[in-house]
């Protein structure tokens, strides 16, 4: 039986009618995705060709986004938008899982298919235009420019095939499926196959509001056809999820009728096959979210529900006919599991033989990975799960072997980092820090390692002003020569920068003097950015304390 769940409307912000100049989005993006009606002025090329390695098998447009658009018009096909970086490791499992088979690449011939990768020129600007920040991000587009549906990552290759199929033959953006499941109206198997499959991980506040999720996901899930068993729990994952960060938040909790029947219910999920395995990536990283919403420490309905969560995880680790779990997802089952025992077991050492299974499974999968990129995306899952084991010693001797073999080592550099500072040895986390930003390429990577150095540097020696005034220099230099570098991922970086100095600087005078230097530096770069451009108002904003508020404001 579902929870009860009140009837809910579902509060959508409209789609902006608006022509290509104005689909920069706010910071806060929840605006719906606008058409795009024609090439923009000033559209700056992000011909990729040389300059990042693209998947092979798929033809990838060789033009600027806006040509891309403009050919999906005069075609009539849909278009296909990835977002992602060289460095990222989801980005390296979709490469390895999905854009590397035969059924995805066949299916590419019947759309656009555009790579945009986030440290080419531009991309930054196209990432804030289609509201996307988190890589990778795909996004499925109609002829004429409406968002149909963020494709998911965490599916095995037979299940997005199904899903971009659905999506190919919408005949309706998601939006309006949104609005037509909240209003009541008439819904298709289809259209419930495209809400349960969207990507609201990647979803950013557009079409659902973060104050509006409970809301949302409460309605989604009381209306969704029981028979949909794939579909319905995924959505109803996606309740408990929302219901989770509310409860954190200090939301209102599920109340007790509520929880017993939502625990009765994740229950017969947890020992349907069809459910678990339209749910991998929930099974994988939810655990502490979905059982702690709904039990209590040491109660008998959280070793239930431990106890039906690792079932779940030992179906999906068996695997079946045309079921094969990725092996970083292989890896990250015993993220899992090892968040089911802190659960359920919260001070006691993880035991011996779960451990060892961990590490056999590290040792299978990195020795099995088809080439680079499912190698990364291995590495990158048994470093986090070694790390989050207590297995310090293993995920740094894992690491620094990898960096002498891996293309984007300086990715690694950041995580080895967090281990040496987590031992206490601050002087070799600032080591790797520095390395990393040596080592990182492309303009917006740079700045985003060169803020992880910066940001290290404010911490752990805060009183080495030249240092940090030398770095912060050379790390804000990256932006004079990048038009486009005051958005979208960037942008968010030099904001939480601003913040970090802001702070490090009261009641200093020497670092005072040191911010003055920076926000000068920054200056020049400003003044060079077209007036009215939202990338100059960004870069004004740049260590500009905030203006005090006055009382009944």
């Amino acid at each position: 039986m579902k929870p009860s769940v009140p009837r809910l409307s579902i509060r959508i912000l409209p789609t902006v009618a608006a022509s290509v100049a104005a689909l920069s989005l706010t910071g806060c993006g929840r605006q719906a995705p606008a058409p795009v009606e024609a090439p923009g002025p000033a559209s700056v090329a992000s011909d990729l060709h040389g300059a990042v390695h693209l998947p092979p098998g798929i033809e990838w447009f060789p033009g600027d986004v806006d040509a891309a658009f403009a050919s999906a018009r005069s075609t009539g096909k849909p278009l296909f938008l990835y977002w992602g970086a060289e460095w990222c490791p989801p980005c390296a499992q979709i490469k390895s899982t999905i854009f590397n088979q035969r059924k995805f690449q066949e299916r590419s011939r019947l759309f656009v298919p555009v790579y945009l990768d986030g440290d080419t020129p531009g991309a930054q600007r196209h990432g804030e235009r289609f509201g996307v920040v988190g890589y990778p991000t795909m996004i499925l587009f109609r002829a004429d420019g409406q968002e149909i549906m963020r494709l998911p990552g965490g599916v095995d290759i037979t299940r997005y095939s199904t899903v971009l199929d659905t999506a190919l033959d919408a005949s309706r953006p998601i939006l309006e499926t949104l609005r037509a499941a909240g209003s009541g109206m008439k819904m298709e198997p289809a259209d419930w196959k495209l809400l349960a499959y969207q990507s609201w991980s990647t979803d950013n506040g557009r079409l659902v509001p973060d104050a509006d999720r409970v809301e949302v996901f409460g309605s989604l899930d009381r209306h969704c056809p029981q028979e949909l068993t794939a579909e319905c729990s995924r959505i109803f994952f996606e309740y408990l999820r929302a219901m989770a960060a509310a409860s954190k938040d200090g939301g209102s909790p599920l109340e007790p009728k509520q929880r017993e029947q939502a625990g009765a219910r994740l229950m017969s999920l947890l020992a349907s096959p069809e459910a678990i395995r339209a749910n991998v990536e929930n099974l994988i990283y939810a655990p502490a979210n979905v059982v702690g919403l709904l039990s209590d420490p040491g109660s008998q309905e959280r070793a239930q529900l431990v106890l039906g969560w690792r079932s779940a995880l030992d179906s999906l680790a068996r695997g079946g006919e045309g079921f094969k779990l990725s092996g970083p997802e292989q890896i990250n089952i015993y993220r899992s599991r090892v968040a089911l025992q802190r659960l359920e077991v919260p001070d006691a050492p993880l035991p011996p033989a779960l451990l060892e299974e961990a590490r056999q499974t590290v040792a299978r999968v990195t020795a099995a990975a088809p080439g680079e990129y499912a190698r990364h995306a291995a590495v990158n899952a048994a470093g986090n799960l070694y790390f989050e084991a207590g297995l310090d010693d293993e995920a740094d001797s894992l690491l620094v072997a990898e960096i002498e073999k891996s293309k984007s080592p300086y990715y690694f550099m950041v995580e080895l980092a967090d281990l040496a500072k987590k031992a206490g040895r601050e002087a070799d986390a600032l080591r790797w820090l520095e390395r990393a930003y040596a080592d990182a390429k492309g303009p917006a990577t740079r700045f985003q390692w060169g803020y992880n150095y910066l940001a290290g540097l404010l911490e752990m020696t805060p009183e080495d002003t030249a240092r940090i005034e030398r770095v912060g220099l050379e790390v804000l230099g990256e932006l004079a020569d990048t038009p486009d570098a005051f958005y979208q991922r960037t942008r968010v970086r030099l904001e939480q920068l601003s913040t970090k100095l802001l702070e490090w600087s009261l009641g200093h005078q020497d670092r005072a003097a040191v911010v003055a230097k920076l926000r000068d530096r920054t200056a020049g770069t400003c003044s060079g950015l077209p007036a009215g451009d939202e990338g100059r108002a960004s870069c004004e904003a740049f260590l500009r304390p905030a203006a005090p508020t006055t009382a009944g404001a």
